[in-house]
């Protein structure tokens, strides 16, 4: 069977809902609105205190090893690449040569850049820590998961705003499709920071009340964080291996339009000529929507084009705008709701905008086959991905049990 997909065989994920599988899908499952007061950083003088936030986390119950220093962002990054890595079996079974990295971030650490800037100002500047300026950089995320599995093979860092972590998966399917001995970690990652909350209320995109995608009444977003990363390979692997697939990426797309409902339109044509499926075999929207009217109403315009009205979700209302770690913790979302079988409702949702989207108020029953995920940057560029399910191809499917 020829096949351009890659298939999934580990999922890692850190976010607000729940850190590993099973949190995040019970969560997922019952619509757990997970937003609450910021505790990263002194909100005191600020007039948005208001974020999705990963309580509770524990970086000893992912890995062994001790850390001399790590930052929030790196943290979240080693957390779900030993998920997805201990899904995969793939360390012990195979050199660290063979598995890769693509990871994208936003902002990437910036607790270390200010942590380091604030020694440098504060002190003389001989003084201030070199350990803490090597954290700084945007690939430091990379370099410590590469070096902490012994992980050798293609590596690369995207940091292209909101849309990074989308462009590591898109690299990734890329990479499997040219070889089908690759292995590669995949995903995206991005931590609270009080520089990208200042930034936020700086650019005017943040709300003071609720995150409301796609409601009448919706004035901007709340920030997020989070790490998702995924374990992919290509299909003929999976399958010589005996490995478990929990679905597959199944196509990509991305465009850049001076008008952003242009640019969502392509990317999802794109997406789905890459998957070599027709707009008809969309089961299930995840939407970018994260309560920025002008970017939310863009992306709805696209989303009418699409025919049979499929279902359209909007999780950033659940735990806000993770930024360059959308697009993987929503490819994560996807696997849990063909898992369960529910797709969970649009939250804070009082007055639906106008138009011919199927926006989903309560938990839906669905069997979820092909689900698109959009991924919309407030630069007008858009990404899109289309994920299966296993059961699509008649494989052995997934089962944590």
């Amino acid at each position: 069977m020829t096949d351009r997909s890659a298939a999934i065989t580990g999922a890692g994920i850190v976010s607000p809902l729940g850190v590993g599988w099973e949190d995040f899908c019970s969560s997922l499952s019952s619509g757990r609105v997970a937003l609450g007061e910021i505790t990263a950083f002194d909100t005191e003088d600020l007039p948005v205190a208001i974020a999705g936030e990963v309580a509770g986390f524990d970086l000893e119950a992912h890995i062994s090893s001790v850390k001399t220093y790590l930052d929030r962002c790196s943290a979240f990054a080693l957390a779900a690449s030993a998920m997805a890595l201990g899904d995969s079996r793939w360390i012990g079974n195979m050199p660290g040569a063979d598995i890769g990295l693509c990871l994208g971030s936003a902002w990437g650490c910036q607790d270390t850049i200010q942590l380091y800037t604030r020694k440098l100002i504060e002190s003389d500047p001989k003084f201030a820590p070199p350990l803490v300026f090597t954290h700084g950089y945007a690939n430091a995320p990379n370099s410590i998961v590469s070096i902490e599995f012994g992980l050798r093979g293609h590596n690369v860092c995207y940091a292209g705003g909101e849309t990074a972590g989308a462009a590591a998966l898109e690299r990734a399917l890329e990479l499997v499709r040219r070889d089908s001995s690759q292995r590669l970690l995949a995903g995206g990652v991005e931590a609270m920071s009080e520089v990208r909350v200042r930034m936020a209320l700086h650019e005017k995109r943040l709300t003071p009340d609720l995150c409301r995608p796609f409601d009448a009444g919706a004035d901007g977003m709340l920030p997020g964080e989070g790490a998702g990363v995924l374990a992919v390979e290509s299909p003929a692997a999976a399958l010589a291996r005996e490995a478990e697939i929990l679905g597959y990426l199944a196509g990509s797309g991305s465009s850049g339009k001076r008008k952003c409902a242009e640019a969502v339109t392509e990317a999802i044509k794109n997406a789905l000529r890459d998957a070599g499926i027709e707009p008809g075999e969309i089961d299930a929207v995840f939407a970018s929507a994260s309560g920025l009217p002008e970017l939310d109403a863009a992306e709805a315009s696209a989303i009418e084009q699409l025919p049979g009205a499929p279902p359209v979700t909007a999780l950033k209302s659940l735990f806000g705008e993770p930024e360059g770690s959308w697009a993987p913790q929503a490819v994560v979302a996807v696997l849990c709701c063909m898992d369960s079988g529910v797709l969970p409702p649009v939250a804070n949702l009082r007055q639906p905008v106008s138009g011919n989207i199927n926006i989903i108020r309560e938990p839906l029953p669905l069997k979820i086959k092909t689900a698109l995920i959009l991924n919309v940057a407030a630069s007008g560029y858009a990404a899109a991905i289309i994920v299966k399910a296993a059961q699509k191809y008649g494989l052995k499917t997934w089962n944590r049990e």
